[in-house]
């Protein structure tokens, strides 16, 4: 695998982690919103406007699309990876196929540290 191939997918692995990050920050605005909107229901002239309570709503509902998307299209990349993997043997295999699934967005950021990302060092024999 070329260095910018690994670099690039080194981005999709983080990419998750970056989505949850910015629903986190919308959940967060979200919830500051809501108060405004409660103190509007109960007759504060000062808020009138609900209309950042629903867009923080949207941007929620679009990053928790991303986020299933993105993870279920890494971790089927990942499995593929390892399942084909030549320096496996069928019980390192099942070994990666198991954390990939089971740690799910964790085990592809395992998976691209230990597997991907070191330089791969010909194999001299021995002397």
């Amino acid at each position: 695998m070329t260095k910018s191939k690994k670099i690039w997918l080194g981005i999709l692995t983080f990419l998750p982690i970056a989505f949850i990050i910015i629903y986190i920050i919308c959940f967060a605005l979200y919830m500051i919103t809501f108060v405004d909107v409660l103190d509007s229901e109960m007759g504060d002239s000062n808020v009138t406007d609900p209309s950042p309570f629903f867009a923080f709503f949207g941007i929620m509902f679009v990053m928790m699309f991303f986020i299933i998307i993105s993870a279920i299209g890494l971790m089927i990349y990942y499995l593929i990876h390892a399942n084909n993997n030549p320096k496996f043997d069928s019980n390192q295999k099942l070994l990666w196929i198991l954390v990939l699934v089971f740690a799910g967005g964790i085990g592809n950021i395992v998976y691209y540290f230990v597997e991907i990302l070191p330089k791969d060092t010909p194999h001299l024999p021995p002397s």
